[in-house]
């Protein structure tokens, strides 16, 4: 297995990083050079998920990038700089000075962790002013903050881990030296991050099952000849299912009973949910379908245990009144992920002026009310009959018709007639929803 790792840092630091990666080979290495700060969250926000994991130079753009959201601690890390790479670096400054250097002032480490670690080694001598760490700090506090202890006197030169502010010291005239990552550190952290990789693609290897169950107003009666209606209504409700299937590169399987498995990977689950939230997705299909119906999720390492723990999720949502969608993975923990209900008619309160309108020209609720709360969840701005269409499983024609009384009584208005795509035919209407006016 090969693991695709994302290094951030200025040049000096990924050539080092560089360098140690060419000797793995379990690494595949995309390296990003920046210089300011700035760069930082334009470079995670395009190559976010081109990698598995994240590899910084330092504690400084790491904790940067933490603070503003852009990546989790499970998906990146740093190699630490206060052992051998300042050691290293201490060294550095004995021999070019040929001297024991005792003042130095230092940035960016535990205050704690570089006390220990000059005890353990009994280089009590060495007096350090430091710049304690409390996550991302200001380049420029930085360089006032070794300014300041080098003019007064409490140190010799500085030590920071970085480039930055090494450059604008030495511009400064005043001794520095940079400290980088040791390779073993470096090498310590890939160990980590190609376990976190392996792990994770083992848990998005896991068995995934979305269980459907209809609520007993919406089954079909155990009778030999069902009626058009309810054939239609079943047929719609399993394309629906078919298409989140698609969506999931899972199979989907009729259970009996009204209830219904899509078999997925916890990945493909992910990946799903990570557009919309499966409550959105289930108040789509009752919209389509006007079944009403909940939602079991369960995950295990086998597909005995996905399912046992489908079963306990139906259980959950069906004993709870403000549970839809349940989820129960393979630790048995179970979580209500209902963001929606599922019946537009409780779920949403059509405006006061809709209300209004329907009931002066005693006009039927139900299609209007499907089309507004469809609209609101899409959170479409306009739309066209195409997609009223396609909601309400209609012909165009019924639809133009029912779009033209909608508008009569001032619930839509057209915004714009399109042409389409150099095609003879009737010009295509671009609609927008009326929230508010006085009813005519």
């Amino acid at each position: 297995m090969k693991v695709r790792i994302g290094a951030i840092g200025p040049a000096d630091s990924l050539k080092v990083i560089r360098e140690v990666a060419a000797n793995d080979p379990r690494i595949e290495l995309i390296a990003f050079e920046y210089f300011h700060h700035e760069e930082l969250p334009n470079i995670l926000n395009k190559h976010r998920y081109d990698v598995a994991k994240w590899i910084f130079s330092g504690p400084t753009p790491y904790h940067y990038c933490l603070e503003l959201g852009l990546i989790t601690p499970d998906e990146a890390s740093f190699p630490p700089l206060h052992g051998m790479a300042l050691l290293g670096t201490c060294l550095k400054v004995m021999q070019d000075h040929g001297r024991f250097v005792e003042k130095m002032s230092l940035d960016t480490v535990d205050e704690h962790v570089v006390h220990s670690l000059f005890n353990e080694y009994q280089l009590n001598n060495i007096s350090f002013e430091l710049s304690s760490f409390k996550g991302y700090t200001d380049h420029n506090e930085l360089i006032d903050f070794h300014v300041s202890n080098y003019r007064a006197g409490k140190s010799e030169l500085a030590l920071t881990c970085l480039l930055k502010v090494y450059l604008e010291l030495k511009r400064l005239g005043i001794p520095v030296y940079r400290v980088v990552p040791s390779r073993m550190a470096i090498k310590t952290i890939f160990d980590i991050l190609f376990s976190r990789a392996q792990s994770h693609v083992y848990e998005k290897q896991k068995v995934a099952i979305i269980g459907v169950d209809l609520l007993s107003e919406g089954r079909i009666s155990k009778k030999a000849v069902f009626s058009f209606e309810e054939s239609k209504k079943m047929l719609e409700f399993q394309q629906e299912l078919l298409r989140v299937t698609k969506v999931l590169n899972g199979s989907l399987v009729d259970k009996g009973g009204g209830t219904y498995f899509i078999y997925t990977t916890q990945g493909d689950y992910e990946l799903l949910t990570s557009k919309n939230t499966i409550s959105f997705i289930a108040e789509e299909i009752n919209m389509r379908t006007s079944l009403n119906f909940h939602i079991g999720i369960g995950a295990g390492y086998t597909i005995y245990d996905a399912e046992q723990h489908v079963q306990l999720a139906f259980e959950y949502a069906a004993s709870r009144e403000d549970c839809k969608v349940a989820f129960v993975n393979e630790d048995n923990v179970f979580t209500n992920l209902t963001i929606l209900n599922y019946t537009y008619e409780s779920s949403y309160q059509l405006p006061e002026y809709w209300q209004a309108v329907l009931k002066k020209h005693n006009y039927k609720e139900t299609i209007p009310a499907k089309i507004y709360h469809y609209i609101k969840l899409k959170n479409f701005t306009h739309f066209t009959g195409e997609v009223i269409t396609a909601l309400l499983k209609n012909t165009d024609r019924n639809t133009r018709r029912i779009l033209n009384e909608m508008e009569q009584i001032g619930l839509i208005r057209t915004l714009a007639e399109e042409q389409g795509s150099g095609r003879p035919g009737r010009p295509k209407k671009v609609y927008e929803l009326v929230i508010e006016e006085k009813v005519r």
